[in-house]
């Protein structure tokens, strides 16, 4: 099993994003060696500290995750309640001023698809709004408590991007809101059209406020597509797991219907390996029948291939695959893109390379000899990867 090759700490972890079933390999976990340093460090990267602690307490009451999960869950909690409380100061202004937004991600599965708006652990906001709407809602919303921190958040650098620059809390939190007018970065391959998006949006009563969110198969068509072409499989698969899982836990996936959407907006492979690995890492269910209806035409060889290293890359370990260029080679025969209908563009090209700022000339020299050991490195270490893959 691939899982197995990766550190305790984060088997651990994954295996947290699965429910009750995965408890046995838990509790092995537990009664070995476990560097809580470490586990701590990966929690923090997937923001899951709060639920982590509360899972593994109730297989081991007595157990102390020692100071550093314990007091970030803590922390978290706090935020978390914090950003609730601006959520929907947020929301009712918005809704003062006329304007309709949608619940992306984390603020809209808190809502429709868990039972506590804890249980989805977040540090920021989406907002999906027309693009009419998008300059008026700023201003809302700098006039509801948030602040755009021109220095942290350059506009040139969003200038290209889905979303505007995102807002800070005015009063210093560790939150965020911002407004998107798309899903994914501009050039993306998919056929999701964000005014769809919007107009099949769920009505939903929270407290004395109605709030979007996206229909159950958006949910899930976005949650694949994020984790499998927006972060490449090598972020966020503890949150994606456990928002799969919530999804098709509410009853209302009719999977026909979603195999349907996968294939008709050119999300089909990033649904077969989000789901694949979920199954297979966390015991996520998801029936035999649609995994085979979303599965790429290959061989069973270079699916357990790229299984194992796509799941040594799911966190940072000393496992994951040491070069990039071999990481995006894997990544292009798993995802297929030119047979998924996604012409030139790829995660890692267009508005995405032009995101990040350009280093100051001052470090260019220092930046190309760490760039050509990082090389001289990876043409050492690729071919023993490739070997244990097999």
């Amino acid at each position: 099993m691939s899982l197995s090759s990766l550190p305790g700490e984060a088997q651990l972890l994954l295996l947290a994003a699965g429910g009750p079933s995965t408890d046995p390999a838990i509790l092995r976990l537990l009664d070995g060696a476990l560097d809580w340093n470490r586990l701590c460090h990966l929690a923090e990267l997937e923001q899951a500290a709060p639920v982590l602690v509360e899972r593994l307490r109730c297989l081991q009451p007595a157990l102390d995750p020692g100071t550093g999960l314990r007091r970030m869950a803590q922390v978290m909690t706090f935020n978390q309640q914090l950003l609730r409380q601006r959520l929907y100061r947020t929301l009712d202004a918005l809704d003062g001023a006329g304007m309709d937004v949608v619940l992306l991600k984390g603020a809209g599965l808190a809502h429709s698809a868990y039972a506590r708006f804890t249980d989805r652990p977040m540090a920021d906001i989406d907002l999906l709004v027309a693009p009419e709407c998008v300059a008026p809602a700023r201003e809302v919303l700098l006039a509801s408590g948030w602040i755009h921190n021109r220095d942290r958040r350059p506009e040139d650098v969003y200038r290209q991007h889905h979303h505007l620059p995102p807002l800070d809390d005015a009063a210093g939190a560790p939150i965020s809101v911002e407004l998107h007018t798309d899903i994914c970065l501009p050039g993306h391959p998919f056929r999701l059209p964000p005014e769809a998006v919007r107009r099949r949006a769920r009505r939903i009563q929270v407290e004395e406020r109605t709030v979007l969110v996206p229909d159950a198969h958006h949910q899930l068509l976005h949650a694949c597509i994020h984790f499998a072409w927006g972060h490449q499989m090598t972020r966020g698969a503890w949150r994606t797991f456990r928002d799969l899982a919530a999804i098709a836990g509410t009853g209302q996936v009719d999977w026909d219907r979603f195999i349907t959407l996968a294939r008709e907006s050119r999300g089909t492979t990033c649904c077969f390996w989000t789901l694949y690995l979920a199954r297979a890492v966390a015991a996520i269910e998801v029936p035999a029948p649609v995994l085979q209806a979303l599965r790429p035409s290959m061989t069973e060889l270079l699916l357990r291939t790229l299984e194992r290293h796509f799941t040594l890359g799911l966190l940072p370990t000393a496992a994951s695959c040491p070069s990039v260029r071999l990481r995006n080679m894997m990544w292009r025969l798993g995802l297929q893109p030119e047979r998924s209908g996604h012409g030139d563009a790829l995660p890692w090209s267009g508005s995405r390379r032009n995101f990040h700022r350009a280093a100051p000339q001052g470090g260019r020299l220092a930046s190309a000899v760490q760039r050509l050991a990082r090389h001289a490195s990876h043409a050492v270490h690729s071919p023993r990867y490739l070997l244990n893959l097999r």
